[in-house]
């Protein structure tokens, strides 16, 4: 049975019946014309016939706009069986039920405005598995992980204070109560924490260390204003007091965003206030942010789309539209000139370079077909070789003009795959993701092919890209691992391993990237000692040069002064930090051998003008 995915637009036939109508009316008035103009005969001695109205060449192009509006409608009929990853998050609301948020600092109350936040934000939540901690001193939950939406907002609107008869503000047990309802692995996991910040009972440190071991994402709604406000409580009357401190002082309580700031900056997630406006919206944008996993794989009846027969039957009568007379020549030149452009095109198609496709590597051996999405364990581990560069996708203009060619090349790609045809798949595949660059399936199949051809550098980024798809991260994991970046196979093989922890070609690339990051990091030291022991060779070369230079200056300055000594001619004292050398001779002053004259006589004089002293002698005596 025929049916319209789009049977809306079926209304746009109302316009090619017109033209119809049109074209049958103005064919009638041109042969009214023709006959009062002159006879048939008339016309057919001057002519040889009477001239054409147009209306085979109008009614084909109505047929022809008919079946293009029909297309637009998309025609389906036949179905085929098409499997479909089923994606989602675990998130868990944990919601402070303290009497501080009670305040009626905002609207109208703390807790009423964060039961609207969650309210308002559920139906962006489709397809998302939600869950409710309550939590006071002590944390409770109140609706397990489930799918259905409606019953967890009939669960919130039973939401009272007291239910949780603890008092207090213990935060590290609403993150520990959120952790065990969880699953315990697995991407997707989100903690939505409802609260003012006070903490009056947790450690915050131990509570963002769980939640950081356990993997869990973080997003904190802040409710309540730093300008607080003071805390009602009902009496046994029902009557509304504030509650007072033990000097009967009101109570003021103020939000306190540093906490939640702490907790989302070491945790990496994100603070929304609810203070302010469009707070469901934010709230489920940050959601949308974060990372999904697969929860199961479902098989799904998928009618067939057969647009392209209506397309092809319009394309054929405006064809046949234009080889009817008078334009049958103007219609045979530009077939002519198409065809002599064709190799024009196709020659500039080829010289033209892809970019992001090309990039140097290593080649490793092939891996299984997309359908399959593996990669072989055992290729990593083998050494490698030169990798050539990958071959540049080419797209015909014909192709990119006819509707359905990229799943005509993703088709044919996977075609040759099976048939053992790598070179030409990859062509294909190539081909088919530059018509659709946006298309993980596409990347997906391109990356994989290009792995399995010996070039798993360029082959890494699209995989990457594709990393939603089953098997991606599993494919980006060995191409990294092949392309020998350690690090890279180890981020994307855990992730694989999360997604299948059972899988043993997993298990054992994870091993091989383990030793491959081991043998790197001795190799990365081994030759920061070589580059530092040249270093010191080096540095000790240099020092014997400069001590030999200094000994041979000394042998030079020795032999200089022995040469000084043996011709007789003392050597002066150099100063400190001055070059030894030879002072100069003083010059003999002419009038020396004068004075010295008139000093001997002078001395001689002196020594006449002194008294004699007798000298000792025997003096006898004369009685």
């Amino acid at each position: 049975m025929v049916s319209f995915a789009e049977g809306a637009r079926l209304i746009y036939l109302l316009v090619p019946a017109f033209l119809v109508v049109g074209a049958v009316i103005r064919h009638r008035r041109r042969l009214r014309q023709q006959r009062d103009l002159a006879s048939p005969a008339v016309w057919q001695r001057l002519m040889g016939g009477t001239p054409s109205t147009g209306l085979w060449r109008m009614l084909l192009w109505c047929g022809a706009m008919a079946l293009m509006i029909l297309a637009l409608a998309r025609p389906q009929w036949g179905e085929k069986q098409r499997e479909v990853s089923v994606q989602t998050r675990d998130l868990v609301f944990a919601l402070d039920l303290s009497k501080s948020m009670q305040c009626p600092d905002v609207q109208p109350d703390r807790l009423q405005r964060a039961l609207s936040v969650i309210r308002h934000s559920l139906p962006g939540l489709d397809g998302n598995r939600v869950g409710v901690v309550i939590f006071a001193g002590g944390a409770y939950p109140l609706v397990p992980l489930t799918t259905d939406l409606e019953a967890v907002a009939s669960f919130l609107d039973g939401v009272e204070p007291e239910m949780v008869s603890e008092p207090g503000s213990n935060l590290q047990a609403a993150a520990d109560a959120a952790v065990k309802l969880l699953p315990p692995e697995g991407e997707g996991r989100v903690l939505v924490l409802f609260s003012d910040g006070e903490n009056l009972q947790g450690d915050l440190e131990a509570a963002r260390k769980s939640l950081k071991e356990a993997g869990v994402s973080f997003i904190g709604v802040m409710v309540g204003t730093q300008e607080g406000g003071p805390i009602p409580e009902r009496d046994a009357n029902g009557a509304v007091h504030y509650k007072r401190d033990r000097d009967g002082g009101t109570v003021v309580t103020h939000a306190d965003p540093s906490t939640l700031k702490e907790m989302a900056k070491a945790l990496n997630g994100a603070l929304i206030d609810a203070n302010r406006g469009e707070t469901e919206k934010q709230l489920v944008a940050a959601v949308a942010q974060l990372r999904t996993r697969e929860l199961e794989t479902k098989r799904k009846p998928e009618k067939i789309e057969r647009f392209p027969v209506f397309l092809g039957a319009a394309a054929f009568l405006l064809i046949f539209s234009f080889l009817l007379s008078p334009w049958r020549r103007g219609v045979l030149a530009a077939c002519l000139g198409l065809l002599l452009l064709t190799p024009t095109l196709e020659a500039q198609q080829q010289g033209s370079p892809v970019g992001g496709m090309t990039m140097p590597g290593v080649q490793q051996p092939a891996g299984p077909p997309p359908s399959q999405a593996q990669l072989p364990p055992g290729a990593a581990g083998q050494p490698p070789k030169q990798e050539p560069p990958p071959p540049e996708p080419k797209v015909s203009w014909w192709q990119r003009l006819i509707p359905g060619g990229v799943r005509r090349l993703a088709r044919s790609g996977l075609s040759s795959w099976k048939k053992g045809d790598r070179k030409k798949a990859t062509e294909k595949f190539g081909a088919a993701t530059i018509l659709d660059p946006g298309n993980p399936q596409r990347l997906f199949d391109y990356g994989t092919a290009l792995a399995a051809g010996g070039h798993p550098q360029a082959a890494v980024p699209l995989l990457e890209k594709a990393g939603k798809l089953p098997g991606a991260e599993y494919n980006a994991g060995t191409a990294a691992l092949q392309a020998k970046k350690a690090d890279v196979a180890l981020r994307h093989l855990r992730k694989a391993l999360l997604q299948n922890p059972q899988d043993p070609d997993a298990k054992r690339n994870y091993e091989l990237a383990l030793r491959l990051l081991e043998q790197q990091k001795q190799q990365q030291k081994q030759q920061k000692d070589d580059k530092s022991q040249k270093k010191d060779q080096k540095d000790k070369k240099k020092e014997e040069k400069q001590k030999q230079e200094e000994q041979k200056k000394k042998e030079e300055q020795k032999k200089k002064e022995q040469q000084q000594k043996q011709q007789g001619v003392p050597t002066p004292t150099p100063a400190p930090g001055a070059k030894a050398q030879r002072q100069p001779s003083p010059t003999p002053d002419p009038k020396a051998g004068l004075y010295s004259a008139l000093q001997q006589s002078e001395s001689d004089a002196r020594k006449a003008m002194r008294t004699p002293v007798p000298a000792k002698g025997h003096v006898e005596k004369d009685w």
